[in-house]
């Protein structure tokens, strides 16, 4: 009898350290993304709406998620330093100004930093931000503003000098309009390859983010950091705190595998 319960601990010491294992070795720190926040959640997958958007803000301060900015969550990755638990970090593709109208209010209230990837060459256009919104932002401290190239084209089948533009160039404006050093890039619709990697890190830029490689991507890559997209399906706060787990970027591989 005895030996048979000495069997059993160890059997159950034996499946939570291999259950402990098996999590750490999947666990992806969590990027979430978002595009547009504005009232066009019900039409478009790259949409939420301000309440919502607020509703998660306020989730990730209430159950004391460790919210970073992109760089300080690269810096982790580049040393191998471990992370506080429920790190996570917060970016906004395309430079919608409903960013700075729905986004950044909700971002001051609460003390959450983020990054806003712009596209330049729609900076001042209809629905985009302008040079005073970013300006504004960036001088705030608590918002990153990152380049999302001038033109947002398929950098993988770009010839080398007009690679090299969209990158460079893009971070030369920034930089000067803003007074502040442009070190993080998102792939336009995360396309990339590993000479558009090399190419970014030419360029200057200390990470690069991506959208979902997949699982056959490191995770550990910082020129192809991966993310995860929020959308309307995130308005249920459970679904929010699964793709906020650290461990949805693995079920996510394993579902489109």
């Amino acid at each position: 009898m005895k030996q048979k319960k000495i069997f059993i601990i160890a059997a159950i010491l034996v499946l939570a350290l291999g259950a402990l294992i098996f999590f750490t070795t999947v666990y992806v720190a969590p990027v979430i993304m978002y595009h547009s926040v504005d009232g066009n959640d019900q039409v478009s997958k790259l949409s939420i709406s301000p309440k919502s958007f607020s509703r998660q803000m306020e989730f990730l301060k209430k159950n004391k998620y460790n919210v970073v900015s992109l760089e300080k969550l690269a810096s982790y990755m580049r040393s191998g330093e471990r992370m506080p638990p429920k790190t996570i970090a917060i970016t906004f593709d395309d430079g919608f100004y409903n960013n700075y109208q729905y986004a950044y209010p909700v971002l001051k209230k609460y003390g959450l930093p983020a990054t806003i990837f712009v596209i330049v060459s729609k900076i001042g256009k209809p629905g985009y931000l302008g040079w005073k919104e970013i300006k504004e932002m960036s001088d705030s401290g608590l918002i990153t503003i990152g380049s999302h190239t001038m033109s947002h084209l398929w950098l993988p089948a770009m010839g080398t000098k007009q690679l090299k533009y969209e990158l460079e160039r893009s971070r030369e404006i920034l930089e000067s309009r803003t007074g502040r050093s442009v070190t993080e890039l998102c792939y336009p619709v995360g396309a990339h390859d590993d000479r558009v990697k090399a190419a970014a890190a030419a360029a200057g830029y200390a990470c690069a983010v991506a959208t979902n490689p997949g699982r056959a991507a490191s995770a550990g890559d910082i020129y192809a950091i991966k993310r995860v997209r929020i959308s309307r399906t995130s308005d249920n706060l459970f679904v929010f705190w699964v793709e906020t787990s650290g461990y949805y970027t693995w079920i996510k591989e394993q579902r489109d595998d």
